[in-house]
């Protein structure tokens, strides 16, 4: 598992470079980071960028602990599960988000369904496929 992490960021390193030269973002970066400091906010955002790369961190520390635990299956079906509570939560939490229609519930229904629909039909397929024997037709 660690070695296909390493060649994925090994392939993409190379192009998330370009881009980010290409569309000037070290520019970008440092207007922000001076206009920032300029304001006294520059420890504000400090903070919320090393929240976020510690959340990042837990959250691929823990993926990456599933992963080599359980199945590929597992972790998938744990994934869907983890979005459908998020969605539902989101819902909930940030009311904020926009008028509270039928559509919004049938859409939000849905999506929820068709993870799950999902996650079980894998779940099945790889039931079905670890019972076959290596000698079976």
């Amino acid at each position: 598992m660690a070695e296909a992490m390493q060649y994925v960021s090994l392939t993409c390193i190379p192009v998330l470079a370009f881009l980010v030269l290409v569309t000037d973002q070290p520019r970008a970066i440092t207007v922000a980071f001076h206009s920032h400091a300029a304001d006294g906010m520059l420890n504000e955002v400090t903070l919320w960028l090393m929240a976020i790369a510690c959340m990042e961190l837990l959250l691929m520390g823990t993926l990456t602990l599933c992963t080599q635990t359980n199945s590929a299956l597992t972790t998938t079906v744990v994934g869907v599960l983890k979005g459908t509570l998020a969605v539902a939560l989101g819902f909930v939490l940030l009311g904020g988000v926009g008028p509270t229609t039928a559509t919004n519930i049938v859409g939000i229904t849905f999506n929820c369904l068709g993870g799950v629909w999902y996650a079980f039909a894998k779940y099945r397929e790889g039931k079905s496929n670890s019972g076959k024997g290596p000698n079976s037709a």
